[in-house]
């Protein structure tokens, strides 16, 4: 398959209805809708692909790829800067905090920040688990205290990603959290060598105030364009635009715009209640996850005549986690034959509407170093029975379930598959329990909320399979902390357990490659491992289906979450 891929803005230009025109109040509200809570809303500590949806417009990172041409722009800064050495071994960037940024009780924004947030990420008690293999590759930052918004930050040049990371982190506020300036007295080199007086009283005390924050909701301190008003859980959250925010002062600038008053976010987690909801004027924005249901709306007159369908591709995809770490599952040949019980070109066309691309991997079809040399695993039970008899599972009682003996032990061939509430998620796992047990497989379905599902499960390897989706941002994929053995523990990243010393020793020359075509020879070797491996039933890549009423006008945009709401205006 060899798939190339535009990036494609799509102007909502929308006549003004007057009739169905969703308004709670006489003040500019869009009501979007979220099919699951958040739980958490903080981009440190609880960096989620739901949570981002709200959380980008309450926190600002230094700069983020544009909505339009998707190159790094910069929002807290005055410029994004460029690498120069410093060293043989580490880079440095210079920047500068523009003189407008300020938190929301008014301090302004200044390097101090920048320094903080590294050395608290990097501290061996602050639990942001989710950005210390990323934040490793940071050396230094030094400050000038004559000029308190200007920085130098000194990475290794040997992360593929070091501007990026310099530039794309959210930050902390340190006079909330440490006014006593208390990690300015260590270096990122001593904590990053655990220095002892790292975990006496003090510290403990100081790091369960900032992980407490993950929790925070109504009393955060940040710097964008709104500020969190109200959380109900499982019910909503309400965005209110900042007063006097700092960010109107910079203009054509789309991360500081904050055009309506408020923003609703509606958490609606059934599809079918969310599109009556639209029907009775209560949602003004929604994604759906059912393709069949996408395409009937948009045929449907009634509707079409008062909303916009838009579907960009964003670079994301389904896939099935397997449990490589313990359980059945260790067994890479059980891996492959279950591959080719998915019939994915189904999911995709029957259940999806066509609305997507099949992938062979982790990886985007659109990237350059998508490996187009290897084929979708095929649908085919007939395979899947030869492998699973070749390695000893036989239905020798003839009751529908093959067994094998393990040690002194029969063990039947049974799975359990998480899902969570989508009916689309409910749907490709019923079908593939159908095909399973065609092979002699039995698969029981679990569900559960995303939330409790990562509390109770994924975290500990507690499960067999999960239906999930993972999206990437612009920048080049860095796959050590999902794919690389350090991070399969416990709470870590990669929480399918996949282990395999040739990968992780592509993934440590990916990160040390300092240009694509360096890295492209990489990148296609660890698709091809990982292929025979089969650590996950890597599935398609949707489109983003969206529905947005036409009283807005505004960009929808290949950047996730595929819109940018603050920028919404009405159209009449």
């Amino acid at each position: 398959m060899k798939t190339r891929f535009l990036f494609i803005l799509v102007l909502l230009s929308m006549m003004a209805c007057k009739q169905d025109k969703p308004a709670t109040s006489s003040a500019f509200e869009i009501n979007i809708r979220l099919n699951r809570d958040p739980q958490r809303v903080h981009p440190v500590f609880s960096p989620s692909s739901i949570g981002r949806e709200v959380f980008q417009y309450i926190f600002l990172p230094l700069a983020d790829f544009h909505p339009e041409d998707l190159k790094l722009h910069p929002i807290l800064i005055e410029q994004v800067p460029q690498s120069e050495a410093a060293t043989d071994s580490t880079n440095v960037f210079e920047m500068n905090i523009r003189e407008e940024a300020s938190w929301s009780d008014g301090t302004p924004i200044t390097a101090e920040d920048y320094a903080f947030t590294i050395k608290t990420v990097l501290h061996p008690l602050c639990k942001a688990t989710g950005w210390k293999p990323y934040f490793e590759f940071f050396k230094e930052v030094t400050l000038d205290s004559d000029k308190p918004k200007n920085l130098k930050v000194y990475i290794d040049n040997k992360y593929m990603l070091a501007r990026e990371l310099a530039v794309t982190i959210n930050l902390l506020p340190r006079h909330i959290y440490d006014p006593e300036n208390l990690l300015a007295n260590y270096s990122i080199s001593e904590i990053n060598k655990n220095n002892p007086s790292l975990q006496d009283s003090v510290h403990v005390k100081l790091f369960n105030l900032i992980n407490n924050s993950a929790n925070q909701k109504t009393d955060m301190v940040q710097c964008g364009p709104y500020k969190m008003t109200s959380y109900e859980n499982e019910q909503y959250i309400i965005l209110e635009r900042q007063d006097s925010y700092w960010g109107n002062k910079i203009k054509g600038n789309p991360f500081l715009e904050n055009n309506p008053q408020k923003l609703i976010f509606r958490i609606v987690p059934d599809e079918l209640t969310a599109i009556n909801m639209a029907k009775e004027n209560k949602l003004d924005l929604l994604t759906l996850s059912t393709s069949n249901t996408y395409l009937e709306l948009k045929d449907d007159e009634s509707i079409s005549a008062n909303w916009s369908f838009q579907a960009p591709q964003l670079i994301r995809h389904y896939y099935i986690a397997l449990n490589n770490k313990q359980g059945l599952l260790e067994d890479v040949n059980l891996r492959r034959a279950l591959a080719h019980l998915a019939d994915v070109d189904d999911y995709m066309q029957n259940i999806d509407g066509g609305l997507g691309i099949r992938t062979i991997g982790h990886f985007h079809p659109s990237r350059q170093y998508y490996n187009n040399e290897l084929e979708p695993v095929p649908y085919d039970v007939e395979k899947a029975k030869n492998i699973l008899s070749e390695t000893g599972w036989e239905d020798n009682n003839n009751d529908g379930v093959r067994e094998k003996k393990i040690g002194n032990t029969t063990i039947d061939l049974e799975l359990d598959i998480l899902i969570t509430g989508s009916q689309l998620s409910k749907n490709m796992a019923l079908l593939l329990q159908e095909s399973a047990k065609q092979a002699g497989v039995r698969i029981t379905l679990t569900q559960k909320s995303t939330a409790l599902m990562r509390k109770e499960n994924i975290t500990s390897f507690n499960y067999d399979m999960v239906m999930l989706s993972a999206g990437q941002d612009e920048a080049p994929d860095d796959p050590y902390s999902k794919w690389h053995s350090d991070n399969a523990v416990p709470g870590g990243g990669n929480f399918m357990g996949y282990i395999n010393p040739e990968s992780d020793k592509l993934i440590e020359q990916i990160r040390k490659s300092t240009n694509d075509d360096e890295r492209k020879p990489f990148y296609l070797a660890l698709q091809n491992a990982m292929y025979k491996d089969q650590p996950a039933i890597f599935l398609y890549c949707p489109l983003k289906k969206m529905m947005i009423h036409k009283r807005l006008s505004g960009l929808a945009t290949t950047k996730r979450p595929g819109y940018l709401a603050n920028t919404f205006t009405l159209t009449d």
